[in-house]
């Protein structure tokens, strides 16, 4: 699901509680002490981006893939390598 839509629920979800439906999306976050979710996510998005500079990630996918040294065809040169990590 993307964010955009779970953004159109939030929406709307905070919309039919009665009292708000005058405000604005803003102020009916703001009153029932919510984020929208694009802000939500911006945390996470940062620590996943440190994570990746400092080497996180390349320990996980390293070993996926191996040079095929002596490959004719027009691939790109690799293939992934068949047994368990």
């Amino acid at each position: 699901m993307s964010v955009d839509l779970l953004e159109r629920v939030q929406r709307r979800a905070t919309k039919m509680i009665r009292g708000l439906e005058h405000l604005s999306y803003e102020e009916r976050l703001r009153e029932l002490g919510l984020f929208s979710l694009e802000k939500t996510r911006l945390p996470g998005d940062l620590l996943a981006a440190f994570q990746y500079l400092k080497g996180a990630y390349r320990k996980d996918g390293e070993n996926i893939f191996e040079k095929a040294c002596c490959d004719r065809t027009k691939s790109n040169g690799f293939k992934l390598r068949e047994g368990r990590l």
